[in-house]
């Protein structure tokens, strides 16, 4: 069966005693988490979710997210994670681009859905914590909480080529799109990478991450589920807690972006020998640079392995892995790689008119395979221009070596990775020409030490406008999500434009040396 849920009531059956969830001070067994599942799918089913149903997660980091996406699984649901830091602009957009028929978020996030006339195909919006009762201005909403009854253990029947994750991501337009990944698309990408990576039942998983995107959902979630792991879950990042959890559990696996890495290694509880037992650890979304290695080596022994890869949410997740190692040099092996193709997926090179070119030759990466997703969600034009005979088109331009090592050299999107996640200019842009007074905006990613890259605005203001970057700045704060934030807004006369009188992004970042109007750093 392609039911996403028989992993869990699988691991129930063969072991249900084994410890499968600790977070603060809660534990489950597979048998206990199952059991909760079971609950929860009842307590959904009767609010009317049924197969095929587009569900919205909007969740924290907690077993409350697990146990959710489990029961969606169970009955056959299409499941669409939500950042838990959208604003309500981003929250109507996520519905409405995944014909979202219910959101399940807490309490505290409910003043963030936006008026009921906005998401009218919004049927509910359910509470997973309804002790806190539902204000009366709410009553439009259909609010309501998950109904307690009957579990339900029988799994909806799910075909390979069902949708069963519809993640949200960008697609040529800028806007986000919902990826559809089918129940295929999991078996070939997912489930496999634990053996990927090297885990097995004895692995005991330190999960920071949030688990509404794919990093999380794959690494931590499913890396759990399928292979009987141990899964240790922290609510957020921080560093000490990191390294508390390591020494106190016994953690193998880190599955971690570099920015994250570096903290955890610059902590000064990191020499101690407190994370001695991490033996893999696992990062991406951006290149890790030696120094970083060296100390993370210093700090967990040259025992630990580290590993980088290269994955996007259209081609499932990872598409390519290496270990990363130091040479006799004391510098990185390989460079800057993102390593070699894994097994069953097919990494190609074209040009601009869609020729293979030659080992060595730079070009846009495509990628081929059972784990290249259905398409992008009510997007026919977004889904025929990234698709193309069978090859996912990525936007990334790089080269392929006569060893089989890829390196990214460049991105055709605009898209900006902020510590591991995705930023999209056109969500900032939105945002800015909203504000009266603005003629231009153009956003473009700035290299920094520590996330990678941040977002920075150009702003041309229409003759006559005292528009100030600090208002500007406040405006992003109110309706962008905390990691989208610009952590510069520079103001310009006119931005730089090409012959047709499209604002050219690569002639903005040569202004970035001289872009003086500031806002205070922003964290995600």
């Amino acid at each position: 069966m392609a039911n996403r849920a028989a992993h869990l009531f699988t691991r129930a059956a063969a072991d249900p005693a084994k410890l499968a969830l600790i977070f603060e001070g809660e534990r489950y067994s597979f048998a206990e988490l199952a059991t909760r599942v079971a609950e929860a799918a009842g307590g959904l089913a009767r609010l009317g979710i049924t197969q095929g149903t587009h569900v919205g997660v909007m969740l924290p980091s907690s077993p409350a997210f697990i146990i959710v996406q489990q029961a969606l699984f169970v009955l056959g649901a299409v499941v669409s994670p939500m950042n838990i830091f959208y604003r309500p602009g981003e929250i109507e957009h996520a519905v409405r681009s995944c014909d979202l028929a219910y959101v399940i978020m807490t309490s505290g996030l409910l003043e963030r859905v936006p008026a009921r006339e906005l998401i009218s195909a919004l049927r509910r919006v359910i509470l997973i914590d309804a002790a806190v009762g539902i204000p009366d201005d709410d009553a439009d909403l259909l609010t309501e909480a998950i109904a307690s009854g009957e579990p339900c253990r029988i799994l909806a029947p799910v075909a390979q080529s069902d949708v069963v994750l519809l993640l949200l991501t960008s697609a040529t337009t800028g806007k986000s799109k919902g990826v559809m990944l089918t129940a295929a698309n999991l078996a070939a990408n997912y489930d496999r990478t634990p053996g990927w990576l090297g885990l097995d039942a004895a692995a005991v998983i330190l999960c920071a991450l949030p688990l509404y995107n794919t990093f999380g959902l794959n690494q931590c979630i499913n890396a759990m589920l399928v292979t009987g792991a141990t899964l240790v879950l922290l609510p957020r990042f921080d560093a000490g807690r990191c390294i508390e959890a390591a020494a106190l559990h016994g953690c193998s696996f880190l599955p971690a972006v570099p920015t994250m890495l570096q903290k955890i290694v610059d902590h000064p509880d990191a020499l101690n020998g407190a994370l001695a037992s991490i033996k893999i650890i696992l990062t991406g979304g951006a290149p890790v640079p030696a120094a970083l290695l060296r100390r993370v080596m210093a700090a967990m022994g040259p025992g630990t392995e580290v590993l980088t890869g290269y994955g996007l949410t259209e081609a499932t997740a990872l598409v390519t892995t290496t270990a990363v190692r130091l040479g006799s040099d004391g510098e990185i092996e390989h460079g800057r790689t993102i390593g070699q193709v894994l097994d069953g997926i097919t990494l190609g090179v074209i040009d601009d008119d869609g020729h293979a070119v030659e080992a060595g030759l730079v070009g846009e990466f495509v990628v081929r395979g059972p784990n290249v997703m259905r398409g992008y969600y009510a997007a026919p034009d977004d889904t025929a221009a990234a698709l193309t005979s069978g090859w996912l088109r990525t936007g990334d331009l790089g080269y392929i070596d006569a060893e089989g090592y890829a390196y990214i050299v460049d991105r055709k999107k605009d898209v900006i990775i902020r510590g591991g996640q995705n930023i999209y200019p056109a969500d900032i842009e939105e945002v800015l020409y909203k504000v009266a007074g603005v003629a231009e905006a153009a956003v473009v990613g700035f290299p920094d030490e520590l996330l990678g890259e941040v977002p920075v605005a150009f702003v041309a203001l229409l003759p006559g406008s005292a528009v100030t970057a600090a208002e500007l700045g406040e405006r992003c704060k109110a309706e962008l999500a905390s990691y989208k934030l610009p952590g510069m807004i520079h103001l310009m006369p006119e931005l730089p434009k090409g012959p047709t009188g499209k604002i050219l992004r690569r002639g903005l970042k040569p202004q970035l040396v001289a872009a003086t109007s500031t806002l205070e750093p922003l964290t995600s």
